[in-house]
C-alpha cells in the first residue's frame, strides 16, 4: 500500500516560489561578497635591528651562518645581531636604535666610506665617516669644550680598546655617545661588547664637552680627551691613548659593574 502525500494547492506553490524569488539576493551580490579583498600594500617601515633584514648589503663572499647569527645581516660593521638584555651594557643600550630608522644598506651608504684615496699617501682605504672637530658640538665653527681636571675616584668608561683616546662619564647611554654600531661588537678574547670601565687614580687634565649627533644617533652626552701634553711621561702630540693613561698610573681598570650604577656618574661629582 503506497503512502499518500497530502495535496498542496497550486496557488500555494506559486506563492511560495514567488516569495523565494523576491527574497533571494541577486547573483552578482553573492559574487561581490565572495570576491577576495586586495592584498595589503607592503610595509615601508624598516624591520627592527634584531630581526632578519631583507635590505641587507650584498657581501662577497656571502656571510656564513655563524656570521649571520652573530652580526646584523652577517656584517660586522652593523653590530651584534642581538643587543644584550641583561648585564651592565644592557642598561646602556636601552632604547637604542642602531640605524635610526634606516635600512642597514641605507645606513652603510650614508655613513661608511669605501674606496677612499689618501691624498698624502695615495693609498686606498675604507671606514666610518667620523665627524669633524673630534665629535664635539660645534657653535659658530668652533668645537665646544673646556679644560677640566679629573680627580681621583672619578669613574670613566669607553666602548673600544685601550688603543683609542675617547672616554666618557661612566654609565652614559650608548645613544648619547653617537658611535657606530660595531662599537658594541664582542671581539675574540676581548671584553663583552667591547665595554671597559676605569677609575681615575691621579689628577689629570682633559678636554670635556658635549657630543654632536652622528651615525643616526642623537648624541648629547659628554666625552673627554686627554691632551698628550698634559702627561709629562708621554711627550707626544695629539691626545693620549687610554693605554698610556693606564701605563702611567692615571687610570685603573675596574669591573664593568662598577661603571653602571643607577643614574650613572657625573664628571662634576
Amino acid at each position: 500500500m503506497t503512502e499518500r502525500r497530502p495535496l498542496v494547492k497550486p496557488t500555494t506553490v506559486a506563492t511560495a516560489a514567488l516569495a523565494m524569488l523576491v527574497l533571494a539576493a541577486p547573483a552578482h551580490a553573492h559574487a561581490a561578497e565572495s570576491e577576495p579583498s586586495p592584498p595589503a600594500p607592503p610595509s615601508t617601515e624598516p624591520a627592527l635591528a634584531e630581526e632578519p633584514m631583507d635590505e641587507c648589503p650584498l657581501l662577497d663572499p656571502p656571510p656564513t651562518p655563524d656570521a649571520r647569527a652573530e652580526y646584523v645581516c652577517g656584517d660586522r660593521r652593523l653590530g651584534p645581531a642581538e643587543l644584550p638584555k641583561e648585564g651592565p651594557v644592557a642598561e646602556l643600550v636601552e632604547g637604542y636604535e642602531p640605524f635610526g630608522g634606516l635600512w642597514p644598506v641605507e645606513f652603510l651608504d650614508a655613513w661608511y666610506l669605501e674606496g677612499q684615496v689618501d691624498a698624502d699617501t695615495g693609498q686606498t682605504w675604507s671606514g666610518w665617516n667620523y665627524p669633524e672637530h673630534d665629535g664635539f658640538v660645534v657653535v659658530d665653527g668652533e668645537p665646544v669644550n673646556e679644560r677640566r681636571t679629573l680627580e681621583p675616584g672619578t669613574m670613566l668608561d669607553r666602548f673600544g680598546s685601550p688603543r683609542g683616546t675617547f672616554l666618557a662619564p661612566a654609565g652614559a647611554p650608548f645613544a648619547e655617545r653617537a658611535l657606530p654600531p660595531d662599537s658594541l661588537n664582542t671581539w675574540p678574547g676581548g671584553a663583552e661588547h667591547n665595554y671597559h670601565c676605569y677609575e681615575v687614580l691621579a689628577d689629570v687634565a682633559a678636554l670635556v664637552g658635549p657630543i654632536a649627533p652622528h651615525f643616526e644617533q642623537p648624541g648629547g652626552g659628554e666625552q673627554l680627551l686627554v691632551p698628550a701634553g698634559e702627561l709629562p711621561e708621554a711627550g707626544g702630540e695629539g691626545y693620549a691613548p687610554v693605554q698610556e693613561l693606564l701605563d702611567h698610573g692615571y687610570l685603573d681598570p675596574r669591573p664593568a659593574e662598577e661603571c653602571v650604577p643607577h643614574g650613572g656618574y657625573d664628571l662634576a661629582s
